[in-house]
């Protein structure tokens, strides 16, 4: 019986750390955060993207726009943003929690930036500041 024991124990035990060595680490910095987030959206990889947004409704919003943009390109289009490699062109923290990253890809070749924030100390991607250039006011 002990035997038994010992085996459906080692079993479990080893069931367990598969699905803990599957399960994304979340970015611990700024620039792992935006790298990650740049990389997932030119892969069309919208579930790790997603999951590094900052989580309001206008982040949400157009986020979901930006898919549903993404789903309407061409089949050679996507392909293009997959194949597609990206450069960190400037990096710059504006303080302890907010990042700015300007990347562009060498498939379009525009320079584009995200702004990158320490929520309950948590890197997240705001979104909105793409479209906003929402930098917080200086006091």
């Amino acid at each position: 019986m002990s035997k038994i024991k010992l085996i459906l124990f080692l079993t479990l035990l080893l069931g367990f750390s598969n699905c803990q060595e599957n399960k994304k680490q979340r970015p611990t910095n700024a620039l792992e955060t935006g790298r990650t987030f740049i990389k997932a959206s030119l892969d069309g990889d919208f579930e790790t993207a997603s999951s590094l947004l900052v989580a309001d409704t206008q982040n949400i919003q157009l986020f979901t726009a930006y898919k549903e943009y993404y789903s309407r390109m061409s089949d050679e289009k996507k392909k293009h943003y997959k194949a597609a490699d990206y450069i960190i062109n400037k990096f710059t923290d504006l303080n302890d929690s907010t990042t700015i990253i300007n990347y562009s890809n060498d498939y379009m070749n525009k320079p584009m930036e995200i702004k990158v924030v320490k929520i309950n100390n948590e890197w997240a991607v705001d979104f909105k500041y793409t479209y906003s250039g929402n930098l917080p006011m200086n006091p």
